[in-house]
């Protein structure tokens, strides 16, 4: 799963633990996969977190030793695309994501403009990794994770007053937002032929995500007042583009487990025939898997 948070009032809606008595949005996700993990059997799990933010194209680690410290983003046939040096926490409850996130969420780029006193300078991507092992009769191994980005909202300098620092800031946020919405508006398209996502660190790294085998879900936060109604208007044509993209996920397992699972419904497919149809002389039956072919040779009297 992959959700966006966009625009005004994010913090509140989003980070704070309680907010008017109730559990706010992402921790009621947090709260969901452990109850999950609790009534599930015959298997067992591993749930790790990882928190960065991407500040001025710039990769860093929230809960590293060095939160300013840049990474670089590679990619490799194993692991896809990845952050290399970002520390991974392994997580049991609720309350232990509670505490990784509000450690991240000290170390996040954050400054003052007009418009905001405590406005976000930089994209996050909080990250659950999610293995289940079923130990039932057939072992296998599945893999997924829910990408948490909070995008630091787009701004005008005549709006912010930015100068120096925080004007670069907005600068190289509204080219990464630019990014995310030429990739957005590729995938919705269907025509493309080429999806832009090299165009930016943030859109590389929801490559996956964005175009891949997952579900997509943007929350925009809006603000009511008036003399935001340009903003308010941008975000809503904003989401309105990402809730068309269409994916169809399928389960993440294991490739010689996903093989291996082929192999046992082909060879129980088999013995139905067999068992079936009485005397029967199968020589040399050939199927094709992704790796290889394996020639049967079954003599039946």
């Amino acid at each position: 799963y992959l959700f966006f948070f966009v625009s005004c009032f994010k913090f509140y809606v989003l980070f704070l633990i309680y907010l008017f008595g109730c559990l706010c949005l992402i921790f009621r996700a947090f709260e969901h996969i452990f109850e999950a993990i609790a009534t599930t059997e015959d298997s067992k799990f591993l749930v790790n977190a990882s928190y960065l933010e991407i500040y001025n194209e710039d990769i860093r680690d929230l809960l590293g030793n060095d939160p300013k410290r840049k990474l670089d983003l590679k990619e490799s046939i194993e692991n896809g695309i990845y952050v290399a040096g970002l520390s991974m926490h392994t997580i049991n409850s609720v309350k232990q994501c509670e505490i990784i996130m509000e450690k991240g969420l000290k170390n996040r780029s954050v400054g003052g403009t007009l418009m905001n006193a405590i406005s976000s300078r930089s994209h996050s991507i909080f990250t659950v990794h999610l293995e289940r092992m079923d130990t039932g009769k057939n072992e296998r191994i599945r893999k997924g994770k829910l990408n948490l980005v909070d995008l630091a909202g787009s701004e005008r300098q005549s709006k912010s007053g930015a100068t120096g620092e925080r004007l670069k800031e907005a600068t190289k946020i509204n080219l990464s937002l630019s990014a995310l919405g030429n990739v957005i508006s590729a995938l919705v398209d269907g025509k493309s032929k080429y999806i832009p996502y090299r165009d930016s660190k943030l859109t590389r790294l929801l490559q996956d995500s964005l175009g891949g085998n997952t579900k997509t879900l943007m929350v925009a936060c809006l603000s009511p007042a008036d003399n935001n109604y340009d903003e308010t208007l941008t975000t809503l044509r904003y989401a309105n583009r990402a809730k068309n993209i269409k994916n169809k996920p399928i389960i993440n397992e294991d490739p010689k487990d996903a093989l291996l699972r082929q192999y046992r419904e082909e060879i129980e497919r088999l013995k139905a025939m067999l068992s079936n149809s009485g005397i029967i002389n199968i020589s040399n039956f050939f199927f094709l898997s992704s790796q290889r072919i394996i020639t049967f040779k079954l003599n039946t009297i």
